[in-house]
Parts: C-alpha cells; structure tokens; sequence
C-alpha cells in the first residue's frame, strides 16, 4: 500500500455551519480490502462520507492522506451525507489510496463518473476518443511543486498520428505560457513543462511504430536533478535541465486526449491507466511496469473479441 499528500484540489470539504435538525447516530463497520476489520465508527447520519472516512484513516497504519470508502463495490461520494447512502450497521471497504490519480469511468475518490466530451466514450477500461475534440476531463487540478518529483504516464494507441509535434495532446494541463503536458505528434513523444526562467522547456523522444500498437509513454520530472525525461515503452531518452519556478495553469483542470485550452489538439485512438504521481515514481520500476501495461492493453482488445455466451451458444 502506497500512501501520499492529496492534491489539494482533490479534498472534499465537509458540509459545516448548516442548521440541520440532529440525526441519530450510525454505527458503521469497516474493513480493509485484506479482510481486517477497523473498530467500527459510531458517527450521526447528518456527517459527511468524507468525515466518516477521516476517521477510519485515524485507525491505519502511518494515517494515510487518501482513502476511499465503497459499498459493494461501488465508491461513494465524499461530500454525500452519512444517512442518504448507508444504513446503522453497514460495513463498507475501507480503500488505500496510492498517492495518483489514475482515470477511471468512475472517480475512485468521489464515486462520480468523469465527464466525458466530444466523441468519447469506454470500452471497460479504456478511453475511446473517435475525434480530435474528443476527451475526457476528471476534475483533477494538479500543480507540480519543484522541490517534489512529479510524474505523468499514459498508455495509448492512435489510429491518426499528429503531424506537428505539440497538436497530439495526451494528458494536459497547459495552457498559453503555462502548465504541463504529456503528448505525442512529429518524430515522437513531446512533453511541456513551463517554467519561469525556461519557457514551455518542450522535450522530444523519437518513437518508431506509432500507429495501431500500443505504447507506455511517461514524462518524470526529478527534484534532486531538477531535469525532465521522457521514456517510451520503459526506455528513457536524454533528461533535460529545469530552470526557475514552475508556472501552473489556472484557467482549467486535467484534460485525458484534449488540451484543456486548444481543443483541436488531441488523439484519435485509445488510452489507458492515465495517470499523474503528485510525488513521482520509481523509474527503475518502468521497464516493468510499461511492459505490463501494454500486455494488458492488448489483452483487453482481445477480450473484446471473444464472442459473448450467448453469441457463442446461438452459432
């Protein structure tokens, strides 16, 4: 179980000041995914998720920034009250969080589904962008801090490869002179870190066999050099230095296919397991790690064309 700081954007304050006629009080049992049962946690109905789940984190080990609670396998929503999702006595999962937000259909720290525009839409775990314009935007707002490591992955397949290199936005947070992105186009795959004293500090990696096969691209941004390296498929090119302080993008949040500030810079194709580490990650382990990520992703594809039972049955 990996444990980190949240984003900050990311914490659901809970409902206060609010005159609201006294609830009875619920006693909710909680358990880890491992099976170990938390002291259950008596608290009134009135009280949000969010401090419901506050105090289970009181209970682990090392009080982990992020945990989610779910019932029967669905998340819920932090800002919902205790009383409208659960009932006196129900045990909920008691979720670690690792310290990334990773894209799923539904949000595991709001139990929302994530707003999908233009033509996109899933296939189980993966972002299917059929247009330029197509994406999908979580919510996440996330400004990496230069004295912390910071990294960004994605793993993709495109049906059209962008010409320019800074038109095939993956995942983004930039705007004009401002925030970081993660994308691919011309020669290979780019990224855009925009810093005070460095510009955009746009980085290039070549990658051969860009259509129709899936690769893990990965952006990794390491405090104790202050540089920036890309990696495809778990190999990394050249870093690159990193000058002056980071300048974030405030006019809009994490964008999944789409640069959140020129929408006609996207993909066409697919992505899966987008994700940003606020803290970084281990790049020893991306070899690894991008190697199971594709395997997976060409699993996926043809799990999708195995036929159904029923399918299988009427032949």
């Amino acid at each position: 179980e990996v444990q980190g700081p949240p984003s900050p954007s990311k914490r659901l304050v809970a409902m206060e000041g609010k005159a609201k006629a006294p609830s009875a009080p619920l006693t909710i049992r909680g358990q880890k995914l491992s099976g170990h049962e938390l002291e259950p946690v008596i608290i009134s109905g009135s009280s949000t998720v969010q401090q419901l789940s506050d105090l289970f984190r009181q209970q682990l080990v090392g009080a982990p920034c992020r945990v989610t609670l779910a019932l029967h396998g669905q998340a819920l929503s932090m800002d919902d009250t205790v009383e409208t999702c659960l009932t006196d006595g129900a045990d909920v999962q008691v979720i670690i969080r690792p310290d990334a937000w990773t894209l799923r259909e539904v949000d595991m720290d709001t139990g929302l589904r994530v707003l999908l525009e233009g033509d996109a839409g899933w296939e189980g775990e993966t972002l299917l962008l059929r247009h330029q314009t197509a994406c999908a935007s979580p919510g996440w707002d996330i400004c990496p801090d230069l004295d912390s490591d910071f990294a960004v992955e994605a793993t993709v397949k495109l049906d059209d490869w962008p010409g320019p290199d800074w038109q095939g936005t993956v995942v983004s947070q930039h705007g004009s002179g401002t925030g970081w992105e993660l994308r691919c186009g011309g020669p290979g795959v780019n990224c855009v870190f925009t810093t005070s004293r460095g510009g955009h500090n746009e980085h290039m990696l070549p990658l051969k066999g860009k259509v129709g096969k899936w690769h893990h691209l990965c952006m990794v941004y390491e405090k104790s050099t202050r540089s920036i390296t890309l990696y495809a498929d778990g190999v990394g090119g050249e870093p690159k230095k990193i000058e002056g302080k980071f300048k974030p993008h405030t006019a809009g949040g994490v964008e999944i296919g789409r640069n959140p500030a020129w929408h006609d810079r996207g993909i066409v194709g697919r992505i899966r397991n987008a994700t940003v580490w606020p803290q970084g990650l281990n790049t020893k382990d991306l070899p690894h790690l991008a190697a199971e990520q594709v395997a997976q992703a060409e699993a996926s594809e043809l799990d999708g064309l195995k036929p159904t039972s029923a399918a299988a049955s009427s032949g």
